[in-house]
């Protein structure tokens, strides 16, 4: 099978199946991403972008950002509330 013979079956989904097919899609798409890095190359990557967002901010400005984040909570969005 080829990525040409799949074409046909995608066009046949409904848009719940599309977006079903999307999300693997990205999903799988991340995982390929992120399997080229081991855990450590990964927690190092994360470390840094952190320190860059440290950067410049006092003690007293990440305690309190700390503390925000800590305490609201966000719902997930959830596209069937609105979706036919």
């Amino acid at each position: 099978m080829t990525l040409s013979d799949l074409y046909p079956m995608i066009d046949e989904l409904t848009t719940d199946e599309l977006d079903a097919l999307r999300d693997y899609v990205e999903q799988e798409h991340e995982r390929r991403r992120l399997s080229v890095y081991t855990p450590q190359e990964r927690i190092r990557r994360i470390q840094e972008a952190f320190s860059a967002l440290r950067e410049g901010l006092t003690p007293e400005q990440l305690a309190s950002i700390t503390q925000a984040m800590n305490e609201e909570s966000i719902e997930p969005f959830d596209e069937s509330e609105w979706r036919d």
